[in-house]
């Protein structure tokens, strides 16, 4: 039977989902164009027409997964300030959880000597900071480098907080969820009031009481 003809587009995505299906299951590291060919049917040869490499099809797979961190973590303009830094917390620890494999592999190193994903995940991580420090200014702080450079060490944090939860599942989801919001308290020096308070309010309400 012949196979029906495709577009191009169209065949690069079912490859590319192929890769990231795998990404999922065995880690970045494990992605190549055999593995592909083998859970998609098409030739090594094809996934090579569309990709190049095998640096290339990984980079394809890790950019996808940048793209659908920044997206996620955009709360929705709708909803009130005080509400966001929460909501983009939670948004953060879904996605990462939700394809934990190819993440651990990112803050791993893997690709650490690809520009391009490099690039992507410098912009993801200054998206967060931006939007962590406008929201901060919409509250009544101005915003600074000090302020910005604070931020992004925050964002560090979370991501080394993550990236060890995800390897041991230990402690609880929603522990997690507070320790990260807790940290946030570490941007309060650099903040003027009300946003002082408000980031101050935000720990406090996920900082477990004494005793």
């Amino acid at each position: 039977m012949s196979r029906t003809r495709r577009e191009p587009a169209d065949r690069r995505r079912e490859l590319l989902d192929a890769a990231a299906r795998h990404a999922d299951e065995h880690g970045l590291d494990a992605v190549s164009p055999a593995a592909v060919a083998a859970r998609t049917g098409a030739s090594k040869a094809l996934v090579f027409h569309y990709f190049g490499s095998t640096a290339d099809l990984r980079r394809a797979v890790a950019l996808e997964a940048v793209a659908e961190l920044e997206r996620a973590t955009t709360a929705p303009a709708d909803r009130p300030l005080a509400d966001r830094p929460a909501l983009a917390v939670a948004a953060f620890l879904d996605t990462v959880e939700a394809r934990r494999r190819v993440w651990q592999d990112l803050w791993r190193g893997t690709l650490a000597g690809d520009a391009a994903t490099a690039a992507a995940l410098a912009d993801v991580r200054s998206g967060l900071v931006a939007r962590m420090t406008t929201t901060a200014a919409a509250v009544g702080a101005t915003t600074s480098a000090r302020l910005s450079l604070l931020a992004g060490g925050w964002i560090a944090l979370v991501e080394n907080v993550t990236a060890t939860w995800l390897d041991g599942n230990e402690p609880a989801r929603g522990e997690v969820e507070r320790l990260v919001l807790a940290s946030a308290a570490v941007l309060a020096p650099e903040l003027p009031e009300p946003a002082r308070g408000a980031v101050l309010a935000i720990a406090r309400a996920n900082t477990p009481a004494d005793g």
